[in-house]
């Protein structure tokens, strides 16, 4: 089963019909770049389904964020982007000069999942973790 399709599955298993702008706003997310503005999406989803309604993506959006399924993102700037979560979870170096963001998996957050919804009864789904500072590059440049 591939990434999107264990996305469609779990859309049905939350109680949540498959519709058309559901399944188009996934599969753009999924075929786009990892970071995409709502506008981006809207465009996307146009060129791929004309019928799909602006309303309707970001309903979506708003469905696949509560879901746990879509995050958004920052990095830094006052742009929200999204992007899907397939591994649960995204991490993120983003230099605060020249806005180069690098994205990173390695991750020692578990444990702290793991206490953190047992203190707080909580059900994690994922995180999201973007670090800012000054790239190597930047370092080497006048301020």
């Amino acid at each position: 089963m591939t990434g999107v399709e264990t996305l469609f599955q779990h859309i049905r298993q939350a109680g949540y019909k498959l519709t058309r702008p559901r399944q188009v706003v996934i599969e753009v997310l999924a075929d786009g770049h990892a970071h995409m503005t709502a506008a981006d999406i809207v465009s996307a989803v146009h060129q791929r389904a004309p019928d799909v309604g602006r309303a309707s993506v970001y309903r979506t959006l708003d469905l696949l964020v509560r879901l746990g399924l879509v995050q958004i993102s920052t990095l830094g700037s006052t742009t929200t982007t999204y992007m899907l979560v397939l591994a649960h979870h995204h991490h993120h170096l983003v230099c605060t000069r020249c806005r180069r963001t690098v994205e990173f998996d390695e991750c020692q957050l578990a444990e702290l999942e793991q206490a953190l919804a047992e203190q707080f009864g909580f059900q994690v789904y994922g995180h999201l973790v973007e670090v800012y500072g000054v790239c190597q590059r930047c370092q080497g440049a006048s301020p």
